[in-house]
């Protein structure tokens, strides 16, 4: 009962903790083999390496798999002293598969837990203050049920989830780890299991044999089938990506660099402010039988493998859903790469919606004597447009119905007189919109008043 009580209280808590959106990418304990384990210098330099990537968003979070340092019993990973230096926000993992078929995860478990408490011990707060989540396993149910390989069953996993919940909340390090969602990761087949607070996912359309055309409607259509089965719980892309080369080929999917590209802008670009979500992975590190190479950035060169990260600008998504046009067919989930806002319609058959124009017009401070004032005017066209029925939906927050749904779509033109000003600055498009000026100005538009200056 009183476990009870402890988790009604810290439900709130838990899903703000959640509701947060983190981007990092995921990080091996050693390098290729458990031999040649990696220090605190390692787990550094890839850190600052992911957060000075020239990307929209920050990559300054880590996905671990253990907390266990590689080679020993119960030392706390080094990633721990490097995420403390770096200020980066960390995903922590416990690896609960056995040593063979049919063992028990407890061993393992008991050993993540005293490494982790030693971390505690070690960094406290500051450590607390990074800590994202737990993720208790990796693939293990997949292993298990779907590749006959040492693993553990989906019920197995979710009485884990809940032994370690348990074993937490008694433990020394308790007030560390309050209100951290604890949740597991695997393929999305076998993501779903009991007890989970977070339903974390690996989606990889190349594994899938996905030509890299598909690989977003691929990608959707996968997240889409998670968050059906995910009864609320929020869905963290766990590793994603796609190979820069491959020895072998797999299917229509085909690795390379000009691939790896076009998966950064359409499919990561889609998840980025959308997910929490870790790329796999920031430099080669996998075993040596994997013989695609799928680090994001050159070991030699230390840059990105590909020319363009960016992905529009980086605006806030959920401001730019009131200027996506958005169309969706239930075939292929075909979806734009920014949020939009779903207004279910009743379940008669719609008919056409005019367009409706809507004009503001902001006026500026008084200028100073001598000089011309600024007038500033918005002009905002939103379509409303019946569209096909999306069953099941792409995003859980779309309906499920039968019933129509329809999008908006607005487009944003705004025209800026302004005083010239001696050395012009180029104006900057932000959140989509679309800039005409009059005369040179150092005037940057911020939605819905001209309010910042560069």
């Amino acid at each position: 009962m009183k476990l009870l009580l402890i988790h009604l209280l810290l439900s709130p808590c838990l899903a703000q903790a959640a509701s947060k959106v983190y981007t990092g990418f995921n990080y091996g304990a050693f390098w290729g083999t458990e031999a040649k384990p990696k220090k605190k210098s390692d787990f550094l330099d890839g850190f600052n390496l992911a957060r000075n990537l020239p990307t929209d968003t920050p990559f300054d979070s880590a996905r671990l798999f253990t907390c266990v340092q590689p080679g020993t019993k119960d030392t706390p990973t080094s990633a721990f002293d490097a995420a403390i230096e770096s200020k980066t926000n960390l995903l922590l993992g416990f690896w609960i598969s056995p040593a063979s078929k049919g063992g028990s995860p407890s061993p393992a478990i008991t050993n993540e837990m005293a490494a982790l408490e030693k971390g505690f011990q070690k960094h406290g707060q500051a450590l607390s203050d990074l800590i994202i989540g737990l993720s208790v396993g990796n693939e293990d149910v997949y292993r298990a049920e779907g590749a006959g390989e040492i693993g553990l069953t989906a019920p197995i996993v979710g009485d884990t989830i809940a032994q370690v919940k348990k074993s937490i909340a008694t433990s020394p390090f308790a007030k560390y780890m309050m209100s951290k969602p604890i949740g597991h990761v695997d393929t999305v087949k076998y993501a779903v299991v009991d007890n989970a607070d977070f339903i974390g996912i690996t989606v990889y359309p190349y594994w899938n044999k996905d030509s890299i055309d598909t690989a977003l409607t691929s990608f959707q259509g996968s997240v889409a089938d998670a968050e059906k089965r995910a009864g609320g719980r929020p869905i963290w892309i766990a590793e994603m990506g796609w190979p820069a080369a491959d020895s072998e080929q797999h299917g229509a999917a085909v690795a390379g660099v000009s691939q790896l590209q076009r998966f950064w802008k359409e499919v990561g670009c889609w998840v980025f402010g959308r997910y929490t979500a870790f790329w796999f992975e920031l430099v080669k590190d996998s075993t040596p039988d994997q013989k695609a190479d799928w680090g994001f950035v050159d070991g030699k060169t230390r840059e990105a493998k590909i020319k363009d990260l960016s992905c529009g600008g980086g605006a806030d998504k959920s401001k730019l859903a009131a200027s996506s046009s958005v169309s969706g067919t239930p075939a292929s989930y075909s979806l734009a790469s920014s949020s939009v806002s779903a207004i279910p319609t009743p379940t008669q058959s719609p008919s056409p919606i005019p367009p409706t124009m809507l004009t503001s017009i902001f006026p500026s401070p008084a200028s100073p004597s001598g000089q011309t004032t600024t007038h500033t005017t918005f002009t905002n066209t939103t379509t409303l447009t019946p569209t096909t029925t999306i069953s099941p939906s792409p995003l859980s927050q779309w309906p499920t119905t039968q019933r129509p749904v329809r999008f908006v779509t607005s487009k944003i033109t705004v025209w800026i007189t302004t005083t010239p000003t001696p050395i012009p600055t180029p104006l900057k498009h932000r959140l989509g919109v679309t800039m005409v000026v009059v005369q040179t100005s150092y005037t940057t538009v911020d939605p819905p008043t001209v309010t910042k200056y560069l």
